[in-house]
């Protein structure tokens, strides 16, 4: 990985509802060599992120049923309280606005490749590490 961060060093959260999804996403970046925790809920995820601090992204998605927070409420809370953890928002219902998201987010729509989540996370903190990542997610020219 381009980021300086070998794979394996780096450790990454999917929020996912969805069993099938979840263990689908977890899989691939597993297979990718990085290190993977899971939460099917908000309280999940922020348990994680507080027992985890070297946990650098999170992967959510945006409909988590049963939730009376989003995955994007959940995002910008993160944004807040976890600066350092990148997110990469996903859906395959809502298509979001760079605007929507919090800021240095990315977003991928569902239904994706385990290619195109891997991809998409190397190039988030690839892009985070050199300093190069616009408010909007997009990479700074």
């Amino acid at each position: 990985m381009a980021s300086g961060f070998p794979s394996a060093e780096l450790a990454v959260l999917v929020v996912e509802d969805d069993p099938l999804q979840r263990m689908a996403a977890t899989s691939a970046l597993r297979d990718a060599g990085m290190r993977v925790m899971e939460a099917a809920t908000i309280e999940a995820a922020t348990s994680a992120l507080d027992a985890n601090p070297d946990l650098r992204v999170m992967v959510t998605d945006i409909d988590l049923i049963g939730e009376p927070l989003t995955g994007l409420t959940l995002a910008k809370a993160v944004a807040a309280r976890w600066p350092e953890v990148s997110m990469l928002i996903v859906s395959g219902v809502v298509q979001l606005e760079p605007g929507a998201m919090p800021q240095g987010a990315r977003f991928l729509r569902k239904p994706f490749e385990d290619e195109a989540l891997v991809r998409a996370v190397q190039e988030l903190v690839a892009t985070r590490a050199a300093g190069c990542l616009e408010p909007d997610g997009s990479a700074m020219a």
